[in-house]
């Protein structure tokens, strides 16, 4: 009889376990559809702000500058988007495409150098600007898809 108590305690203990896991692995899941939510709302004012834009470049006649905002909204909203497919990645795969993230990561940093004027920033910035999108594009170069192929070029 002690032998049948014991085995079900371990069944009873063994059933609560696997409710914990059940939990904690619904809590990514829920953190990413609320992520989802807010990069959906960001990417509309995101397009609405590069329409805006385009909006006041032409009103103004300043096409120059005007032309540069534009690019660095909408390398905004590309970004958004990005990050928003990677999320619908994880829904669909449940991984998370590392390659997403460096191209996110590029294009950021493509954005970075349209806002600074590289005649007035110091070597040292600009050598850690080039190192880092280095890495960056390495990184994309050698990082294999989420198919486990690698890019072709």
């Amino acid at each position: 009889m002690p032998e049948n108590t014991s085995s079900a305690n371990v069944q009873k203990d063994q059933t609560s376990l696997e409710y914990v896991i059940r939990f904690f692995a619904l809590v990514p899941l829920i953190v990413y559809i609320i992520v989802a939510a807010l990069l959906t709302i960001i990417a509309a004012f995101s397009i609405y702000d590069a329409a805006q834009q385009i909006v006041t470049m032409i009103v103004s006649r300043d096409f120059a500058d005007g032309l540069v905002q534009v690019i660095y909204a909408l390398l905004l909203t590309i970004t958004i988007v990005v990050l928003f497919e990677t999320v619908t990645v994880y829904f669909r795969t449940k991984h998370v495409d590392v390659r997403a993230l460096l191209i996110a990561g590029l294009t950021g940093m493509v954005r970075h150098i349209l806002v600074y004027n590289v005649a007035t920033t110091d070597a040292l910035q600009m050598f850690a600007t080039v190192a880092l999108l280095a890495v960056l594009i390495a990184g994309i170069v050698l990082v294999k898809s989420e198919n486990g192929s690698t890019p072709p070029f």
